[in-house]
């Protein structure tokens, strides 16, 4: 397998499992498309999603406790079952493969990345293909950002988000025939976001807002990245050579330092929860990437908590910035002394000129 070409791939929930169990016409389409690249001289990496709905279905008292335990569970129950279908499938293609479980810190840590990457290169090396699920037995978080994180940290060529829909609409393409498809995204911003609904139901934790989180981070990371079906399985190569499918987001261009993997984990790794509105010293103080502190904001919206992410806007609450905020919606509008800093300069990222 060449070690050069490197490209991240990620399947949905919604395009591998039906009915709760891995689905064999999808996963057909899923190995004919990564044989295809791998034989054209890319080296992929599959990120895989789906261990959650297969855990539930398999043992529903699961499904049936609720809370953030119970899924914890069922991922844990769930990545015996999905794996083993994944890997039998592609050894019927001569393709060995070996089960990666990974959470972002693992990417962000500096000690940590330094063993996480030389295992992808000797896999690639060996030919063996990675297959990739976030550790949500430790803490369910998303896929699809753990997808773009990692393409950003082996610096993949693409980043190909595979879903039930062919891309971005300008409207819901399930609730009408009107929608369009939007081929190309220069580069993302708050109108775009706009136009994305919520996980329409799949057993995922996902849905088109969390992928534009991904692609956020893939962009920044300087990664070109497409969302697209999965029903074509040259849908790889045509993504990478850059044929009209789904939608394509060009990398994002960055004057200065860039962002750090940890720094763009903090500030795009959920859909905004809420903004702040920042006064005129807000605005200065993020142009220098410093602390924002509560009296340079003059109001907040939503119901954030600490940790959630959140936008940073003016008074035409155009957006300015996002980032993680440290203290949610009431300690800021009434329990915050006014020094307090709300967000560090390593929380946020400012939009378009970071």
């Amino acid at each position: 397998m060449n070690t050069g070409k490197r490209v991240v791939l990620k399947i949905g929930t919604s395009s591998l499992i039906t009915d709760g169990r891995v689905d064999p016409q999808r996963l057909d389409r899923l190995c004919e498309a990564i044989q295809r690249g791998i034989a054209a001289g890319l080296a992929p990496v599959l990120v895989a999603s789906g261990a959650i709905a297969a855990g539930r279905t398999a043992y529903p008292e699961i499904a049936r406790s609720g809370g953030d335990a119970a899924q914890q569970v069922a991922a844990a129950l769930g990545q015996g079952l999905l794996y083993p279908a994944l890997r039998d499938r592609f050894a019927a293609a001569g393709l060995v493969t070996g089960q990666v479980l990974l959470t972002p810190h693992d990417l962000i840590e500096p000690d940590s990345g330094v063993r996480v990457r030389a295992l992808f290169d000797e896999m690639h090396r060996h030919g063996y293909l990675p297959i990739v699920n976030e550790n949500d037995a430790l803490g369910v978080r998303n896929n699809d950002v753990l997808a773009a994180l990692l393409s950003g940290f082996l610096e993949a060529e693409l980043l190909l988000l595979l879903t039930n829909v062919p891309g971005l609409y300008d409207g819901n393409p399930m609730l009408g025939a009107s929608a369009r498809r939007i081929g190309h995204v220069p580069a993302l911003n708050a109108e775009f976001e706009a136009m994305a609904g919520d996980s329409t139901g799949d057993g995922g934790t996902g849905g088109m807002r969390m992928k534009l989180a991904a692609c956020w981070i893939a962009t920044y990371s300087g990664v070109r990245t497409v969302i697209a079906d999965t029903a074509d399985p040259a849908v790889l190569i045509d993504a990478y050579r850059g044929v009209d499918v789904g939608t394509d987001f060009a990398p994002r261009p960055v004057h200065g330092k860039p962002p750090s993997a940890g720094r763009l984990w903090r500030a795009f790794r959920t859909p905004p929860r809420g903004a702040i509105t920042l006064g005129p010293a807000g605005r200065l103080a993020i142009e220098h990437r410093q602390p924002l502190r509560r009296v340079q904001i003059t109001t907040a919206r939503g119901r954030f908590r600490a940790g959630d992410v959140v936008d940073l806007t003016g008074p035409d609450q155009r957006l300015l910035a996002r980032g993680g905020i440290r203290f949610g919606a009431q300690s800021v509008e009434f329990g915050c002394a006014p020094d307090t800093a709300l967000l560090a300069g390593s929380d946020y990222v400012r939009i378009g000129e970071d």
